[in-house]
């Protein structure tokens, strides 16, 4: 095969990778400014590509969903720090909640067009279930210590409680629907978990 070969060949698949990463990134933008279900031509046009490039790259929405979720992963999960579980209980709240605070504002509106699709793709709802089980995972991670301390029943029942406290729905609910800043739901956020943890 000639370097000339080679080179056009190269040239095609960086065009293709450019063409893919722009159409996942038209996708998240068009999310974020909350449009939760662009359709195919909207995508497009805001990748700058032509619609049939969209299923020449993804062969269905579900190939696409794949990829916006696993750049998704990286974009909010990158680098995260966990929360030190050995920390008094005042500074794993304030470390844990400012972390959950972050985590469910960046990725609000991709969150939400998901749930929106949730029935009707295997893909979203893997994803879904995926980040609701590293969620309560954390959850239990970082508050072990005081879960330790209690009955099975009643340790199941505080888990729950703290799961649902620091999840999207929650967090929508204070930003969406009773308008709080990211400030104030932060705030109302970590004021619900030390409640229930007993915090002094």
């Amino acid at each position: 095969m000639s370097s000339q070969t080679t080179g056009a060949r190269d040239g095609r698949t960086v065009r293709a990778e450019r063409t893919r990463q722009a159409l996942v990134d038209a996708l998240f933008a068009l999310l974020d400014e909350g449009e939760l279900r662009p359709t195919a031509e909207r995508i497009a046009k805001r990748a700058g590509v032509s619609e049939r490039s969209v299923f020449q790259h993804f062969p269905d929405r579900e190939a696409l969903f794949e990829a916006v979720a696993r750049q998704q992963y990286e974009r909010v999960f990158s680098g995260l720090e966990p929360v030190d579980s050995s920390r008094p209980l005042p500074e794993r709240l304030d470390a844990f909640v400012a972390q959950r605070a972050r985590l469910l504002e960046e990725s609000s509106a991709l969150r939400q067009a998901a749930i929106l699709l949730e029935h009707d793709s295997e893909v979203v709802a893997g994803w879904l279930d995926s980040w609701r089980r590293a969620a309560a995972t954390e959850v239990e991670r970082v508050f072990r210590r005081e879960l330790e301390g209690l009955e099975r029943g009643d340790r199941a029942v505080l888990l729950g409680a703290l799961v649902s406290a620091a999840s999207g729905p929650v967090w929508e609910g204070y930003r969406l629907h009773q308008r709080m800043s990211a400030e104030r739901a932060r705030a109302a956020m970590r004021l619900t978990l030390a409640a229930l943890l007993g915090e002094r």
